[in-house]
């Protein structure tokens, strides 16, 4: 119902994005909880083998599931134009469609994922005291790959028709139900990697039916009702050709991570413990980019299928400027506290150094890549995601591997790996500034309107 959304095509813009991205912003930290609860109780109550093995499984969790949450990013774009121009005919078949696709990629992943689960580690070069826990909890993880991708599909149609408020309240519930079942079945029961795994699964399962819940109870014209849903091919197709580039994208940063992961492997678990105490660290600094990312994909989406194209260009620049300002704050705080925060995670000195040593390098750039987010999230919006993703499966992507492998060839030292972040950002904002603004059509269209 439209009383519980904030609106974003009508009123103060900057109030508008404002009110919308805070709720985004705070579900995007919880999510980052769920990941690093799972990492700070395995690695106090199971040990640094079990924390390398959940470091490990996260690049390989992200490439075999990133593709097809492709389909909720797509989902999400199609659906903020559709609410935007009132289109309920297609937001109902829009729901149907998404839910009956993603519950299919779920149940094929699950099957791959748990098959094949020590073959793809063997493949990344894990070591082999790590292989048992991490194949364990990969199983375990992507069992309910049909959970995790119901929800994100759920929770981005939500949050495309302006309420962000929800979802939240949503992930605050599992989040401190992830937090509850962690301690039971690791501390407690002394369940290890498969513990966490299962208290993650568990808690994505509560998320995910009080989103679909949601979705029944939105307005009775494009509600979701379970007994009548129906796979819509001409929708099916559309929403394949917004949600393919997406998930290509994805793909080739977990493909890239992927490979930065087995280079990471290579130079031995405490690498991995303390990396993998980093990058939880690390995604805090995101999270306020992936809020106004998120805002500006469906305040672009909304404002184009509502005919109010003059309202488009502040919003890019009041999404550009807040993500900048909290980027910059994020990279500072981790920077000033990042060893008490790394503490958290692991009590190794060895593990700490790696850790301390990768924020060195990657949080005083994060803000570089706020220009090619927002102005990404806003061509993505205007449903062009097909240069996006180009743009950033080269830039950021294919430039890892070809900086990684020649590099760690001639000089085989860790800072290699952690300098591929930072100038990969570089190239990819410089991009996608020039792209925005020399080849979109979105900009095109901008300037074509007088406001």
């Amino acid at each position: 119902m439209r009383s519980s959304a904030v609106s974003l095509t009508n009123g103060s813009i900057t109030k508008g994005i404002i009110s919308f991205s805070i709720p985004i912003l705070i579900s995007n930290l919880f999510q980052q909880l769920y990941n690093s609860i799972d990492t700070a109780v395995v690695g106090t109550f199971a040990g640094q083998t079990a924390l390398a093995a959940v470091g490990s499984t996260g690049s390989l969790i992200n490439l075999l599931i990133g593709f097809f949450l492709g389909i909720a990013t797509g989902a999400g774009v199609l659906y903020a134009m559709y609410y935007g121009s009132d289109d309920h005919e297609s937001l109902k078949k829009l729901i149907d469609t998404a839910l009956i696709l993603g519950v299919i990629c779920g149940v094929f992943i699950s099957v791959i994922g748990i098959v094949f689960a020590k073959q793809f580690l063997l493949m990344m070069d894990c070591p082999e005291d790590v292989i048992p826990e991490a194949a364990q909890y990969l199983r375990v993880y992507l069992a309910g790959t049909v959970i995790t991708i119901i929800y994100n599909i759920s929770a981005g149609m939500i949050r495309s028709e302006g309420d962000s408020t929800r979802p939240l309240i949503y992930l605050v519930i599992s989040g401190v139900s992830n937090l509850i079942l962690d301690l039971l079945f690791v501390a407690v029961f002394k369940m290890g990697v498969t513990g966490a795994a299962l208290a993650t699964v568990l808690a994505q399962t509560i998320a995910a039916v009080l989103t679909v819940r949601r979705l029944m109870k939105l307005d009775e014209r494009y509600r979701l009702r379970l007994k009548t849903m129906r796979l819509d091919k001409l929708m099916c197709i559309k929403l394949i050709k917004v949600s393919v580039p997406c998930g290509i994208q994805g793909s080739m940063f977990s493909i890239s991570n992927l490979l930065i992961q087995a280079k990471i492997n290579s130079f031995g678990s405490t690498a991995m413990a303390g990396i993998a105490a980093y990058s939880r660290i690390d995604g805090f600094v995101y999270m306020p980019m992936m809020a106004l990312t998120m805002a500006t994909s469906t305040y672009v989406g909304q404002n184009i299928g509502a005919g109010k194209l003059y309202r488009v260009k502040k919003g890019i620049g009041v999404c550009m400027l807040i993500t900048c300002i909290l980027s910059i704050t994020m990279g500072v705080l981790v920077f000033i506290f990042c060893k008490n925060l790394v503490g958290l995670f692991t009590q190794d000195a060895d593990a700490q150094a790696y850790a301390i040593q990768m924020m060195h390098y990657l949080a005083p750039c994060a803000w570089i890549f706020s220009f090619s987010d927002i102005l990404g999230g806003a061509i993505r919006g205007s449903g062009d995601t097909v240069k996006v993703t180009v743009i950033t499966a080269l830039c950021i992507c294919l430039f890892r591997i070809v900086w990684l492998i020649p590099l760690l060839h001639f000089f085989n030292d860790i800072r290699i790996v952690f300098l591929s972040y930072p100038v990969s950002w570089v190239l990819c904002s410089m991009v996608m500034i020039i792209y925005f603004f020399k080849g979109s059509k979105l900009w095109k269209d901008i300037r074509a309107v007088k406001a």
